[in-house]
């Protein structure tokens, strides 16, 4: 008995300290992890919407037009004061898990860029919407993701096998990716056409 006693106080101890240790090194490194997180949205941010823009972050929440997509952080993209679009963070349910990307959005609802932040798909093939030597269009190297740049959300059916070429093998995680551009370009147009003349 005596023995067990001593066992389960040990255990205890040891799991006190185990916990301690993993408290400080999470305080060590959450400022770490917070930079690398900034850097990247803020790397995110300019890279689909190229330009010498300011990015501010809304207060308000948007909401999605279809209950399967989910529309998370807006930013204000703005250029000498001026509001010249927004960039929408979307969720749009893929085949394994929610696709999560960053969408830009011009004042008439063209699409400036779209870049993932992250997703669940298939390696090697709904992963390829991400991959940048993955071409959709090998003659003119037009990977998934470029294929929306330029493409209005209002004028164009963003429908994959219609107006967007579909990854192989990848139909859920290409509708899913196109279904998200073109709510969160809807979203975008509809909060932009309130607010930038």
């Amino acid at each position: 008995m005596k023995s067990l006693v001593k066992f389960t106080i040990t255990l205890g101890a040891l799991g006190v300290i185990v916990g301690l240790l993993l408290v400080m090194v999470y305080r060590i490194t959450l400022p770490v992890i917070n930079s690398q997180d900034l850097k990247a949205l803020n790397e995110g941010l300019a890279g689909v919407f190229p330009g010498d823009n300011t990015f501010e972050k809304l207060n308000e929440t948007l909401k999605s037009s279809d209950q399967t997509i989910t529309i998370g952080d807006c930013y204000e993209v703005k250029n000498g004061g001026n509001i010249v679009g927004l960039v929408v963070t979307v969720s749009s349910p893929g085949s394994q898990a929610p696709i999560k990307m960053l969408v830009g959005v011009k004042k008439d609802g063209t699409i400036s860029g779209v870049k993932i932040l992250s997703m669940s798909e298939t390696p090697g093939l709904g992963a390829n919407a991400d991959n940048p030597t993955y071409f959709v269009n090998r003659d003119e190297k037009i990977t998934f993701l470029d294929q929306f740049t330029g493409k209005n959300a209002l004028k164009d059916p963003l429908v994959s096998k219609q107006d967007i070429i579909a990854l192989t093998g990848a139909t859920i995680t290409s509708n899913a990716v196109s279904k998200g551009v073109k709510i969160a370009g809807e979203v975008g147009y509809n909060y932009l056409k309130g607010v930038a003349p």
